[in-house]
């Protein structure tokens, strides 16, 4: 068995482990992937809606409930996705958000479910919606209860308290000094007082709580009589003392006791152990955040912290270094003794890189044997003699598995994190770089990031790619994405879409096309690529004929500048157009406007011999040159694709916002339709729907997806 699929085994073992403790949950459980379809239906959402989980999989929350109409939960999902915000929406203004109903229901005697939903995001690769669905069925029902017994005379008291000591929730009165006259038997067990020891005694005498959070302490209850203002509770986050100490994490509801002449008389407290729910909230937002294996945090939690310290380098002028980290031989390690045994390395050695940083300092497992540090207010230079600090621990470090004794290193790269540091992804990619030039230089090192000789590196490594590229064309290694790209008005239609390479290494590793590119337009190697990937596109649309017809998608091919005076590329498409015979009005060829306009004479005659083939044209990163609409008269082309650095600041930058204006507006007048690139956002989209852009791509819209499965069909 080999690497991989140990990896893939123990992923497929902690993934059934984690369905087990979500189906094991008293609460339900939905997750929404991140086009807003469940991917996650728990035992208990099965159990309370009678939904089946293969047949709410895959649907949105409106198709599985077509009786859903809540504008409040709508909202929540979308704080979610779009501005990453949690938040709970109480039974106060609605207790029957979803369709769930309470044991015991029948069809003629249906007994809905009040219900508490907490919605958060959980940010991956993309982003998924949380949704914790509690029932608060009993605590309705208690505080009706507690209504009815602050209205009720004192006639009735006796009745109301027969019925106060049999129901499943603490129960504490005072009167009007705020002095203790009732608690029954539950009120009794969580405080631990006996009510002939708390009789006659001040509420905060036996019931003494705090919010976890902020601190503050349950206020007399005397004052809250005074002064005529009761909440509904006194926190979201409580803890109460029992009389021998421990605390109990609890929910409480608060009223006042009135007369028939609405004067304030005592007051109510109703409260339950909530502390088994409260941990289970706690472990699925510990899960989201961590790595199972190590207990450290994960890759998601991991840049968002990097992204907070980014923020606060910029603003604050702070230094923080980043560091990257791989462990050498541990392939070896996995190999020899099992995925067991390497499970426990990585723990053991976790632990060692933890004993050697700082107790604000941060760790993460960002996947297989490769860790992050994130080092605040941390100078380069001491950072430099932590990490040979952490190298030299692991150096010294022994790992025992039976009768085998492994030494085993570690490479680390290093990065510093300043007020010129420009985002994550530059960040993790300089550490990611300099981990490897530390393996390039013999493994276990240290190396720190540096630019200059980074930029020589990659001149060297371009040469190298020179053969890769060829081999890669040879052995047929690349693959199709797509990137949709919508109608403003529609964004969910799927109308057009951008065809984008990837390519795959020697051990079939995806390459992002930043990383051959470059080398592929140095070494006249992109005709190459621009064939193969036309002759794929043309090959899809033949085997998808029917789907693509049906559902009018379009396919926008990206050509290359030295593509573009390459007369046998030129014929090459032209045969492929009469030897597939595809319907030539789904595609349009991309051409970038600095590579047109570096050789406008031959843009303008390749432009003209597929338009006559029946062929489209997209002019891409419109506004980057500086004399774009002077160019633009002579370019025969269908669609323009305004250039993102004018899209992403739109909502924030009044001059972006004019510019787009008149790109769109020149474009219309040349009766040529208009895209909007780097839409990343719900604003940025309504501020493109009110200038009236035709088209948008970007985040926002759609995350670029290989474009067919395994067997060739198409996916989007």
């Amino acid at each position: 068995m080999d690497y991989q699929d140990i990896v893939n085994k123990a992923t497929r073992h902690l993934n059934a482990v984690a369905q087990q403790v979500i189906d094991l949950s008293d609460i339900g459980i939905i997750l929404l992937d991140n086009k807003e379809r469940v991917c996650c239906w728990n035992k208990w959402m099965v159990d309370k809606s009678t939904v089946q989980q293969e047949n709410a999989v895959g649907l949105k929350l409106d198709e599985v409930f077509p009786s859903l109409s809540s504008l409040r939960l709508k909202n929540a999902i979308d704080d979610a996705y779009h501005c990453n915000m949690s938040s709970i929406l109480s039974p106060k203004f609605n207790p029957h958000i979803l369709p769930l109903f309470l044991e015991g229901s029948t069809l003629t005697n249906p007994q809905p479910m009040g219900q508490m939903l907490m919605i958060k995001p959980i940010m991956e690769e993309v982003t998924y919606c949380l949704i914790q669905v509690i029932d608060v069925s009993s605590a309705i029902a208690r505080d009706q209860m507690l209504r009815a017994h602050a209205a009720n005379s004192k006639s009735k008291e006796l009745h109301t308290r027969t019925i106060l000591s049999s129901i499943a929730d603490a129960v504490v009165t005072t009167n009007e000094k705020g002095i203790i006259d009732y608690m029954n038997n539950i009120a009794e067990k969580l405080t631990g007082w006996q009510f002939s020891e708390a009789i006659n005694l001040p509420l905060e005498a036996i019931y003494q709580v705090v919010d976890s959070q902020t601190n503050n302490k349950f206020p007399k209850a005397a004052n809250f009589i005074n002064s005529g203002d009761i909440p509904k509770s006194t926190g979201n986050n409580l803890l109460l003392t029992k009389k021998c100490g421990s605390p109990i994490a609890i929910e409480e509801s608060l009223a006042a006791i009135k007369n028939n002449q609405q004067e304030i008389k005592g007051l109510v407290i109703v409260f339950r152990d909530v502390s088994h729910s409260r941990e289970l909230v706690e472990q699925v937002n510990w899960q989201a955040t961590h790595d199972a294996l190590t207990g450290l945090y994960n890759r998601t939690e991991f840049d968002q912290k990097l992204s907070e310290l980014v923020d606060r380098a910029k603003e604050l002028n702070e230094h923080h270094t980043l560091l990257y980290l791989d462990l050498d031989q541990f392939k070896i390690v996995n190999d020899t003794c099992g995925h067991v045994a390497g499970d426990e390395l990585l723990k053991q050695v976790s632990n060692t890189i933890l004993s050697q940083i700082r107790t604000n300092d941060i760790l993460a497992r960002l996947g297989g044997d490769e860790f992050g540090i994130l080092l605040q207010n941390c100078p380069l230079g001491i950072a430099t003699n932590i990490a040979n600090n952490i190298r030299q621990s692991i150096k010294d470090f022994r790992f025992g598995w039976g009768e085998n004794s492994f030494q085993i290193g570690v490479s680390i790269g290093l990065v510093e994190i300043d007020n010129e540091s420009i985002d994550l992804k530059q960040l993790l990619s300089a550490a990611d770089a300099a981990c490897y030039a530390a393996k390039d230089n013999g493994r276990n090192q240290v190396h720190v990031y540096d630019k200059e000789a980074s930029d020589a590196a990659d001149r060297h490594g371009e040469m190298q790619w020179f053969s890769r590229i060829q081999q890669a064309l040879e052995e047929n290694r690349f693959c199709l994405y797509g990137q949709v790209i919508a109608p403003v008005l529609a964004p969910d239609k799927v109308e057009h879409i951008e065809v984008l390479i990837r390519m795959l290494d020697e051990n079939f590793n995806i390459l992002p096309p930043g990383a051959f590119i470059p080398a592929a337009e140095r070494f006249n190697l992109m005709s190459a690529i621009d064939r193969w990937v036309v002759k794929n596109v043309f090959t899809l649309i033949k085997d998808n004929r029917d789907k693509i017809v049906n559902e009018n998608i379009h396919f926008a091919i990206n050509l290359s500048g030295n593509t573009l005076s390459d007369k046998e590329t030129l014929l090459y498409i032209i045969d492929l157009l009469t030897r597939f015979d595809i319907p030539r009005e789904r595609i349009s060829f991309e051409i970038t406007e600095t590579s047109a306009i570096a050789n406008l004479s031959a843009a303008t005659n390749f432009i003209n011999a597929l338009k006559s083939q029946g062929c489209r044209f997209s002019l891409d990163d419109f506004g980057s040159g500086l004399s774009s609409f002077a160019y633009l008269k002579a370019m025969p082309v269908d669609f323009l694709k305004i250039d993102g650095a004018f899209i992403k600041d739109i909502v924030k930058d009044p001059i972006d916002r004019e510019m787009v204006k008149s790109i769109n507006q020149i474009g219309h007048v040349m009766n040529l339709q208009t895209i909007a690139e780097f839409v990343e956002n719900d604003e940025t989209l309504a501020v493109l729907k009110e200038i009236g852009v035709d088209h948008a791509q970007g985040y926002g819209i759609s995350k670029p997806i290989p474009l067919t499965d395994e067997k060739g069909r198409l996916t989007l």
